[in-house]
């Protein structure tokens, strides 16, 4: 997997890459993340999210995160946050090392 961050406005787009079938888990697994306290990965950015837009995209995946109200998404949050999530789910499933971000 790899993913790519880019900053729109107030909101941030990422692409996620190279998922071998697995959107909907990666997906699920970023929705349980939104749910858990601050303390649930490294930077806590993911539970600043109030909208997750999530479309596929030519063997990938797109997220369009926008902020709650009054908060500012940090792209480096975010990406701390990814890579803690899929680095999860890498553990859960077998995956080779060179397929993380």
């Amino acid at each position: 997997m790899k993913f790519k961050i880019e900053k729109q406005d107030e909101r941030l787009s990422v692409r996620i890459e190279n998922l071998a079938a697995r959107e909907q888990e990666i997906v699920s697994a970023i929705h349980a993340c939104r749910r858990q306290s601050a303390w649930a990965c490294p930077s806590g950015e993911c539970t600043k999210i109030d909208v997750l837009d999530v479309k596929s995209a030519g063997g990938g995946v797109v997220l369009t995160l926008s902020p709650r109200l009054g908060m500012e998404l940090s792209a480096a949050g975010i990406e701390e946050c990814l890579r803690y999530t899929l680095g999860e789910l890498a553990v859960s499933k077998p995956v080779s090392a060179k397929d993380l971000p």
